[in-house]
């Protein structure tokens, strides 16, 4: 009882004490504290993680974590439009692409849907690209060389080409599997290049935001949760800091 004491009076300021300080009755130093520790201890493993992923975030080109550096320039050719022959009712946009060496098409974007139909140049949909073909749009494309394709058809929601319009080519090399590439087979677009850093930033990026499932909503239920958690601790923190008197240093 008597160290209780002891250890009460020491937090009084003595008489001539300098700033900072506020004098608080010890039931609410108490209080504070409690407080303070407990949403310490909820919320330290997330700002950990928010931490960790914000570091990755800062230090690790975005460029190379989406495969930029692998895409070629695309060449430079006239289109003689003459050569077009297709009806447009409506569209929202209207994109014209080489898909393969010596061959356009033409993308019309449906104004509703927002989903893009490839026609060839005479109007017609296009046909898929085939496996040889895919492997074609890809030296062609990029730097990386792929001697494996397969064909998608479905997406679980954290997949790694998520938010691309179906069906498409996944292609890669067998000797470094986790370098892929994903070709769509109607545009012959390089829709997504995926490689390890990629997978850190995407797992980090589901941490950082706490979206378990499809890892694009950012404003999750958790996420409003421990940012108000993480602001009242550090409001406790400052509190802390700033009201509970400090001791005066003694005078050798």
């Amino acid at each position: 009882m008597a160290v209780s004491e002891v250890s009460e009076a020491s937090e009084v300021p003595e008489k001539g004490s300098k700033w900072p300080y506020r004098v608080v009755s010890l039931a609410w130093q108490r209080r504070l504290r409690v407080w303070h520790r407990r949403l310490a201890i909820v919320t330290a493993i997330q700002l950990l993680l928010w931490t960790v992923s914000g570091i990755y975030f800062a230090f690790v080109d975005i460029t190379m974590v989406r495969g930029e550096p692998h895409r070629l320039a695309p060449p430079t050719q006239s289109i003689d439009l003459a050569k077009f022959d297709f009806p447009i009712a409506s569209t929202s946009q209207v994109l014209i692409k080489p898909r393969l060496s010596g061959e356009l098409v033409v993308g019309v974007t449906d104004p509703e849907s927002g989903l893009t139909e490839w026609l060839g140049s005479d109007g017609q949909p296009v046909t898929p690209l085939t496996s040889e073909q895919a492997i074609s749009a890809v030296s062609s494309k990029t730097d990386i060389t792929v001697n494996v394709t397969e064909w998608v058809t479905t997406a679980a929601e954290a997949a790694e080409y998520r938010g691309r319009q179906l069906p498409l080519w996944r292609a890669y090399s067998a000797e470094n599997p986790s370098l892929r590439v994903y070709v769509d087979p109607r545009s012959g677009d390089i829709v997504a290049i995926r490689n390890l850093a990629w997978r850190a930033w995407d797992f980090l990026w589901m941490l950082h935001i706490m979206d378990y499932d499809d890892r694009d909503d950012i404003g999750t239920w958790l996420l409003k949760l421990f940012s108000v958690m993480a602001l009242l601790t550090a409001i406790a923190g400052i509190a802390l800091y700033v009201m509970i008197p400090w001791r005066r240093a003694s005078k050798g």
